[in-house]
């Protein structure tokens, strides 16, 4: 079965113009390498890797989104999800993985470590930095005009459960190192300056520069519009998510409302 998804991942790939400059393998290793850093370099927590699976998994849904240009959840069960997406008035020639990364991280800003629990305006960063999601899957997808990228990440196992803040979102460190970030300078760009970006969750929004914001996903009590239930079946081995039937039952529809979209 996770063939089969691979395959239906080439039929999006083939069919819709989603990538346009950005180049997707260099997209997953930057927001991988900023995670990362955030993780074991700030607050000593275990590093992520990059699984194939769930990363088919969000770029079909990253596609999905650009090819309907919406802007919700899959709710797809089992995983977390944070979402964003940056527009310009011109073509988007590049973004940086990176760039995400720090939007969700920002909200670290806002985020009490004396109340410690979910809010609508810190769940991005309490998902980036749960020690337990140590799996994660990159997307990203340009919309036909290559005006709008969209960018899907969803974590194994999910964060942001009811109680367990306290335990599972680590301080920084008293020995955090002061090495840079390994991958802020680059940014998105594109051949006009009028842009903006838009990182979301599932709850209500916060402003942060010129972008806004809102949590990633609640476990139990739900926060805000397309807010999901995450509840992993079971606990998988580092680049061995188990995937269930409703991400195989997402990825043929995916394909079919896309194939639809662009033959119509």
């Amino acid at each position: 079965m996770q063939t089969f998804a691979v395959f239906l991942s080439f039929i999006l790939i083939s069919i819709y113009p989603v990538m346009g400059g950005i180049n997707l393998a260099t997209f997953q290793q930057e927001a991988l390498a900023q995670h990362n850093y955030y993780r074991q370099q700030i607050h000593c927590t275990t590093a992520m890797t990059l699984n194939s699976s769930i990363s088919t998994m969000a770029q079909n849904y990253a596609q999905y989104l650009a090819a309907n240009n919406i802007f919700n959840h899959s709710r797809v069960s089992g995983y977390g999800e944070n979402l964003y997406y940056s527009w310009s008035s011109a073509s988007i020639i590049s973004l940086n993985g990176s760039e995400p990364t720090v939007a969700w991280y920002n909200e670290i800003a806002s985020y009490n470590y004396n109340s410690p629990g979910f809010s609508s305006s810190t769940g991005h960063f309490t998902q980036v930095v749960w020690s337990d999601s140590i799996q994660l899957g990159i997307g990203v997808a340009l919309t036909s005009d290559n005006k709008t990228a969209y960018v899907v990440a969803n974590y194994y196992p999910p964060g942001n459960y009811a109680n367990q803040f306290a335990a599972k979102v680590p301080p920084v460190c008293s020995v955090a190192t002061t090495t840079s970030s390994p991958s802020t300078s680059s940014s998105s760009s594109s051949s006009n300056p009028s842009s903006s970006s838009t990182s979301s969750g599932s709850t209500s929004t916060s402003s942060s520069s010129s972008s806004s914001s809102s949590g990633s996903n609640q476990s139990t009590s739900t926060a805000g519009s397309g807010s999901t239930s995450n509840t992993p079946s079971t606990t998988g081995a580092a680049n061995s998510a188990p995937i269930n039937w409703s991400y195989y039952f997402y990825n043929l529809w995916a394909a079919l409302v896309i194939i639809s979209v662009h033959f119509h």
